[in-house]
């Protein structure tokens, strides 16, 4: 086989690898509701955990503030 019937088969083998990482790329980056509501139930924990370490006039300020 020729020299240039390798350099082909090198080459696509590289846009093979190519293509399919900026596939996974694209399939990570796609929007997913879940990650807001993890957000979402991420800052309340957290409001929770200060709530509880905290003082007691903060505690009904933070707690109004959940609603």
């Amino acid at each position: 086989m020729s020299a240039a019937f390798y350099i082909f088969l090198g080459g696509f083998i590289v846009w093979l690898a190519l293509r399919s990482s900026a596939r996974r790329a694209e399939r990570e980056a796609r929007y997913n509701p879940r990650d807001d509501e993890f957000e979402r139930l991420s800052r309340r924990v957290r409001t929770l955990e200060q709530i509880i370490t905290d003082r007691d006039w903060r505690l009904r300020r933070d707690i109004d503030g959940l609603g």
